[in-house]
């Protein structure tokens, strides 16, 4: 494995993404009250950076030409590495899941193998499920799994409406994304509703989630006062996510919309520290 593809693991491995998970995890945690070992982090890490790793290997082997996405790009010409790379995640999280309490891994393993067979569903049927949703839904679940499993209440209003926010937010980052590739979706055979929509239609619905996001977030003042710093946390997330879809045509040629998109996960660490 040379310099080059470690800058391209680095670029398009989504690292970022897994630790995102993690960050957005732990706020989950703080906001239900539970104690969640570091090892469930770790195993949550590996399981975000797997299921990824595994889609993006998916993604390369299904299309039939050279693949216009960078991303594709480099998953197809590096396929065996990135396999390896995927077989040395993979055993490292089998491995982690001893150290998991009982409740987090008996939810663990429905919400890894319902994302697993999503992946088989994508790849295998010539039907396609709309990918942004069940993307977001499967990230909300999969970051919420070990804070509601651990925690010693049952599931309030106030935390379903929290995952509700985390799940827009989830779901304008992929459309945002799938927005801005749409063209090079299309040039590769990529199928979405993103690729079928006509690009009005898209942008209506992108204000229509920003919208609910808003009044989500709005609405966590109806349950408690102390809620205000999370609120602003998640409208900030909101707000760099508006400056985005609003200046998408100044990343026509990079790949720093990514950056900034998976970045905005990372923002929490501050409400952590």
């Amino acid at each position: 494995m040379g310099r080059s593809f470690m800058i391209g693991l680095l670029k398009h491995g989504s690292l970022e993404v897994a630790l995102g998970a993690v960050v957005m995890s732990m706020v989950v945690a703080s906001t239900c009250g539970a104690h969640v070992p570091a090892s469930v982090y770790v195993s949550l890490f590996l399981a975000v950076w797997f299921i990824y790793i595994l889609d993006r290997l998916f993604d390369a082997r299904k299309i039939p030409a050279l693949a216009s996405n960078p991303r594709h790009h480099f998953y197809q010409e590096h396929f065996s590495q990135l396999l390896t790379v995927l077989v040395m995640v993979g055993s490292a999280g089998l491995g982690s899941l001893i150290y998991l309490p009982a409740p987090v891994l008996l939810y663990g393993v429905l919400v890894m193998g319902s994302c697993l067979l999503y992946l088989l569903w994508v790849f295998l049927s010539t039907r396609s499920l709309p990918k942004e949703v069940v993307v977001a839904a499967l990230y909300t679940a999969g970051i919420s799994l070990a804070p509601r499993a651990l925690a010693n209440s049952g599931v309030r209003p106030v935390d379903l409406l929290i995952l509700i926010v985390i799940f827009l937010i989830a779901f304008i980052n992929l459309v945002l994304f799938s927005r801005q590739e749409r063209q090079y979706d299309m040039a590769d055979s990529q199928e979405s509703f993103i690729t079928r929509w006509k690009p009005e239609k898209i942008r209506l619905l992108l204000r229509a989630a920003f919208t609910v996001a808003v009044i989500g977030i709005a609405g966590l003042s109806w349950f408690s006062g102390s809620l205000l710093p999370l609120q602003g946390l998640l409208m900030l997330m909101l707000g760099v996510l508006w400056i985005l879809y609003q200046r998408m045509a100044d990343f026509e040629n990079s790949l720093t919309y990514r950056l900034i998109g998976d970045g905005i996960f990372l923002m929490p660490i501050v409400l952590l520290i």
